[in-house]
């Protein structure tokens, strides 16, 4: 194939139609129920495309693949069992998020309108991508079973606890979690890490006093680390408590947190400021407090 042609190809999948490329990593036909309703190209890199089907009700899946292994899901995503496989979910609106890695290719679906991973969407994509999560789990298992040998070895050893806490959370295990992250605080009260990470799963686990607390702590270890401070002002936003978030959030930017996130806490001052979560006092109460 030429050089013009390659050219012309690539011009063409950037303005909009199928690339030959993008198109076999999406599946592009009916699938059980679910018709197939479109496809589109995701711009590059890494690029992918996203195909959307639809079931006779009008529930709606769209599945995004990428040629790359993305962070998936954060610290809100937990690994749950799909027919032989396992695949990360988490909440999404009304719906759920699904996502796995296979080899070199990272796949979402989210599911509109369905409260736990389902259906012959998923499983036609998992037929497709096999997912590497199965044997990430084993592995992680693995290794929390040498840590807690480790533990019973080095009780006081606030390092252990604190991978431990990493690995029980990895695997969805909250609970096992919160629990060794307060063991390695007990046994290292100076750790930023396990207050700082402690602060991030009762967010999680909407547990706003638990993770205020958390974050405090660890911002007081670290006064210069901006990142403790954005969690703060995460936490108080996150509780419509508006005049502390946006303490925190200035806090924050005079600490210099990265462009992006900068960016992200700017446009929150700016809706703080404009009266979002901030108690409006009535007449009355205000005079009484002026007295």
């Amino acid at each position: 194939m030429s050089r013009i042609i390659k050219i012309l190809i690539i011009m063409v999948c950037i303005s909009g139609c199928r690339c030959p490329q993008a198109e076999k990593l999406c599946i592009t036909s009916d699938l059980g129920r679910y018709r197939f309703l479109s496809f589109e190209n995701l711009p590059g890199p890494p690029g992918g495309c996203l195909a959307t089907y639809q079931d006779p009700h009008g529930s709606l899946v769209s599945v995004r693949v990428v040629p790359e292994r993305p962070d998936l899901f954060g610290d809100g995503g937990v690994p749950v069992p799909f027919e032989k496989h396992f695949v990360y979910r988490r909440r999404a609106g009304q719906g759920t998020l699904v996502g796995w890695n296979s080899g070199g290719v990272g796949v979402t679906v989210l599911l509109s309108d369905k409260a736990v991973p389902e259906g012959p969407v998923l499983r036609a994509y998992l037929f497709k991508y096999r997912s590497s999560v199965t044997a990430e789990v084993d592995r992680t298992r693995e290794q929390l079973d040498v840590l807690r040998q480790k533990s019973l070895r080095r009780p006081k050893d606030a390092a252990v606890h604190l991978e431990l806490a990493r690995k029980y959370r990895k695997l969805g295990d909250n609970v096992m979690a919160a629990q060794e992250y307060h063991i390695s605080t007990d046994a290292d009260r100076m750790c930023f890490d396990c207050y700082l990470e402690m602060g991030t799963l009762y967010r999680e686990l909407r547990s706003w006093d638990l993770a205020i607390r958390a974050a405090r702590r660890a911002a007081g270890l670290r006064p210069e680390n901006p990142v403790p401070v954005v969690l703060l002002g995460d936490l108080f936003y996150a509780a419509h408590n508006g005049q502390e978030a946006l303490h925190s959030y200035r806090a924050a930017l005079e600490l210099g947190p990265g462009e992006k996130e900068a960016q992200r806490v700017s446009k929150r001052i700016w809706e703080l400021q404009h009266g979002k979560y901030m108690i409006e006092l009535l007449p009355g109460a205000r005079k009484k407090r002026a007295n």
